[in-house]
């Protein structure tokens, strides 16, 4: 993930954005934490999934906490479309 493509995380806490990943899911999520900590060497993306190419991975989507994406298997981040 480029430094653009962090900040852009950080600034749409709280929105949903779309992602896809490493291994071709594409994601509509909304954006709950962005960890970002160099020295403990942490970079994931705490997210409430709101869609997925691959819905059975996410049981019930409505009433789900968040889950946890590492930066490393982000491929992309865009806004909603």
């Amino acid at each position: 993930m480029t430094e653009s493509e962090i900040q852009f995380l950080k600034e749409n806490i709280d929105n949903t954005i779309e992602i896809e990943t490493s291994d071709g899911e594409r994601l509509v999520v909304k954006v709950l934490f962005v960890t970002c900590d160099k020295e403990y060497d942490e970079h994931e993306l705490t997210y409430q999934a709101v869609s997925s190419s691959r819905q059975e991975s996410y049981l019930n989507l409505e009433n789900a906490g968040g889950y946890v994406l590492d930066f490393d298997k982000i491929e992309s981040v865009k806004p909603l479309s």
